[in-house]
């Protein structure tokens, strides 16, 4: 096939040249390639599309994205060719309500000075939840400005347009529900011509993304990088300083980096102790030469910098991180916060571990292995007092307070205080504290991609912590509301809690939760639901059934939430798909399972040694 896109894999098997066969869908794959600004993971598109070929109806891996969505490979985006507009062309003076100042004349519709006044038609086969291409043509302008619409009072509108040519929008019906709508809205005493107006569905399963803010990933290449706002962040994990081929969808909450100079540890807001700080001594995580040298001097004392913080008072959750280096002579850092009764944790740079912690108020204590010798040091724990003392020090083995012999040093690069029980993604700031907005991803497929009477909604993803805190993290199918709903989600306030549940016209049908080993590890998870036949599979074994279950209507969009914009999810998502139909056990533990041990050590971030 020509127009076919041959990705070059080692999964599978792989020809002499090195090119995977084509078990996958190559409609799907060119659709992806082709409609995507950003596209990475071929790896793990291909393994998902040719384990599971052409049975989902809806299917997400972190792999093609463009600013404001992150696409789907199935079902694959296309315009259908069913045109539903009817006399688009204007050969007759029928079919269209013509407001003031709207008359169709010499085949095409002309506008006389129309100002706030409609021309439309009602179009019986548009729904709620679809997705429309609109075409036409202005012949002739005058003044004024014109655009298309769906929905009463065309509330669902196009782009504005006052000048000559052919255009085209996409719309979603999504509000302004009551009548089936299409036509052009007049404004400004809009004078002109409109001819070849073409109305056609389009299929597309593409979510919806949405973060008012810059944000950091690692990418492929294992460098924390900036993407713009609105963009997806496909965010690879390192095992054992490794970073691997496959990404997950990382979605985060509103956090704040309180501070002021994240990486500018020469800075005089930084409070030197018995210390000297070189700028630009190494290359950082973020592959630039921007890290900073921490070295001991000879005095007797500690061996620190600080950074003094206002935050939101007593008894909250904070944490605090940094990115360390052994500098050969220098292998261990203390990190700890003061105001009153310190919390410490040493770290040792050279073997990635925690050797010490000290502190009532201490949550949990963790290292993350980056590449290239550099870790994430990390400590969260409850304030004492509303300003937080933020240290970070050389330390000589187990002791803080010595005698330093002036040449002993380590790197420090991107320190973070945030509130919240764990670390997210790094926040950079330069002067001020910097808040990186919350993500949401919403609106995939439509009711042509989900069956009301069965299916299975599939997902492998990592949860941030074990327990989720103060709110339920859902995936859900919906009608767009909390009325109908099929539903995965991580439970609140309970340890390692995966719950699912069904409501049907407003009535819970069940919610039932299971405790899983580590939630913060790539399971895999189904949900099966067919009327009186409901069972949830994780990992390859059934886990719970319910029966005496009534179905849920009107099933058109894929959420990361509640379904009505609540309860977002958080976390690391590597696949998300919908089956419309119930499958089989052994289809479920199939789905569920790894397909080796190294595909599951991989897969939840273990070492094989």
């Amino acid at each position: 096939m020509a127009n076919e896109i041959y990705h070059k894999s080692n999964w599978g098997k792989p020809k002499k040249d090195g090119w995977g066969d084509v078990y996958f869908n190559p409609s799907a794959t060119n659709q992806l390639y082709t409609r995507s600004d950003n596209y990475e993971n071929v790896e793990g598109t291909d393994k998902a599309l040719a384990s599971k070929p052409d049975t989902q109806s809806v299917l997400m891996t972190p792999t093609a994205y463009s600013v404001g969505s992150m696409n789907s490979i199935l079902p694959p985006y296309e315009v259908l060719p069913t045109e539903l507009i009817t006399n688009g062309d204007f050969a007759t003076d029928s079919d269209w309500a013509k407001g003031t100042g709207w008359s169709i004349v010499s085949g095409a519709a002309n506008a006389n000075t129309a100002s706030s006044s409609y021309f439309y038609q009602t179009i019986n086969e548009l729904a709620v939840g679809k997705t429309y291409s609109i075409t036409y043509t202005i012949n002739s302008y005058t003044t004024g400005n014109v655009v298309t619409g769906i929905g009463d009072l065309l509330g669902n509108r196009g782009t504005i347009r006052n000048a000559v040519g052919t255009y085209t929008d996409i719309i979603t019906f999504i509000s302004n529900t009551t009548n089936d709508y299409f036509g052009f809205f007049a404004t400004s005493s809009f004078t002109g011509s409109i001819d070849n107006v073409s109305v056609k569905e389009v299929r597309n399963a593409d979510f919806t993304f949405d973060r008012n803010s810059t944000a950091t990933r690692v990418n492929k290449e294992g460098l924390i990088e900036t993407v713009a706002i609105d963009t997806p962040r496909l965010d690879y994990p390192f095992i054992d300083g490794v970073v691997q081929s496959e990404p997950s969808l990382l979605l985060e909450p509103t956090r704040t980096n309180s501070i002021p100079y994240s990486e500018d540890f020469d800075n005089s807001d930084w409070t030197k102790t018995n210390v000297t700080v070189t700028a630009d001594a190494t290359i950082a995580p973020d592959g630039t030469l921007n890290a900073s040298k921490l070295t001991e001097n000879t005095g007797n004392g500690t061996h620190r910098i600080s950074d003094t913080t206002i935050v939101s008072g007593t008894g909250v959750a904070y944490t605090q991180s940094v990115f360390a280096k052994s500098g050969g002579s220098g292998r261990y850092l203390r990190m700890f916060r003061g105001s009153g009764t310190y919390n410490d944790a040493v770290f040792d740079l050279e073997n990635g571990t925690v050797v010490t912690t000290d502190g009532n108020n201490l949550i949990s204590v963790s290292i993350e292995e980056h590449s290239n010798g550099w870790y994430r040091c990390i400590s969260t724990y409850t304030t004492q007092f509303s300003n937080i003392a933020t240290y970070y020090g050389l330390q000589n083995g187990i002791t803080d307070s010595y005698t330093g012999d002036g040449t002993s040093h380590i790197y420090l690069w991107g320190a973070q205080l945030e509130q919240g029980s764990y670390p997210t993604s790094y926040i950079p700031t330069s002067g001020s504290a910097v808040t990186r907005a919350a993500e949401t991803a919403n609106g995939a497929g439509t009711s042509d991609d989900f069956n009301d009477s069965e299916g299975v909604l599939y997902v492998q993803s990592a949860a941030f912590t074990k327990n989720t805190g103060v709110s339920n993290e859902i995936i859900s199918i919906t009608d767009g509301s909390l009325d109908n709903r099929v539903i995965i989600y991580n439970k609140k306030n309970l340890s390692n809690t995966i719950a699912y549940g069904i409501e049907s016209n407003n009535v819970a049908q069940f919610f039932e939760s299971v405790e899983i080993s580590d939630i913060t590890l790539q399971n895999k998870t189904a949900f099966k639901y067919k009327a009186n036949d409901c069972s949830l599979w994780v990992n390859g074994f059934e886990v719970d059934t319910q029966s005496n279950v009534v179905m849920p209507n009107g099933l058109n969009h894929l959420y990361f939430d509640s379904g009505s914009g609540g309860n977002v999810f958080y976390g690391k998502t590597k696949e998300l798909s919908v089956f419309k139909t119930a499958l089989t056990d052994n289809e479920l533990e199939s789905l569920t399972s790894w397909d080796s041990f190294s595909d599951m050590a991989t897969g939840q971030l273990y070492s094989i040694r």
